[in-house]
């Protein structure tokens, strides 16, 4: 078992699930914007394909997201949540005009002509689509806005390592279906329910 060495002290064991809480810094409803939210389920894809971990559920609120995720040998729980948090808030903020260039991947360690040609396509797909959201953006918002600040998450997140299968029905219902409890629409689209084909079976 290895202790992190954050001010959190967290533990973690190889095969644990965890549910994971990530908020907006300052609590901003970013994922008001469609494609703000379409970007985040793109990176978690993506992170998957690098970081190899199973995702079991999730649900996208306005300023923050739920995961329920069990990481692989290779990646601890701390691994995969920085790199979706660090690739995330440097693609949407080119979209949103703060950063000339966008991260597909740029990992020191892991360079694109190491993956297999499965995950070199899949980066190419992920930089077009980040492209047309930026274009989707420009177009609503103007090129040079101003009125939504640069995005930042909240410094570290929530963790809670699912302790039996009680803990896992309760938290996999919860994550699932988090958007009736903050009155979103029943027919809202970002929750697990909706995307079936990236989920890992429990």
């Amino acid at each position: 078992m290895k202790k992190h060495r954050d001010s959190q002290k967290r533990y973690y064991d190889t095969n644990e699930v965890y549910f994971i809480t990530v908020k907006t810094y300052n609590d901003y409803p970013y994922f008001k914007e469609n494609f703000f939210c379409d970007l985040l389920i793109e990176e978690i894809k993506l992170s998957k394909k690098i970081k190899k971990f199973n995702l079991l559920a999730f649900c996208i609120l306005y300023d923050h997201m739920h995961l329920l995720v069990q990481p692989g040998e290779e990646y601890n729980i701390s691994k995969v949540m920085q790199f979706i948090k660090r690739h995330f808030t440097r693609n949407v903020n080119y979209i949103m005009g703060y950063n000339n260039e966008l991260d597909p991947l740029h990992e020191g360690d892991i360079g694109q002509c190491r993956l297999p040609k499965e995950g070199q396509d899949m980066i190419k797909e992920f930089i077009i689509k980040v492209k047309n959201y930026r274009n989707q953006f420009v177009q609503k918002h103007g090129i040079n806005q101003t009125s939504i600040p640069k995005f930042r998450w909240q410094k570290s997140y929530y963790d809670h390592i699912i302790r039996n299968e009680r803990d896992m029905e309760y938290h996999y219902e919860y994550t699932t279906y988090n958007f009736q409890k903050h009155n979103l629409p029943d027919d809202w689209q970002y929750t697990s329910l909706n995307y079936e084909d990236i989920l890992d079976k429990i």
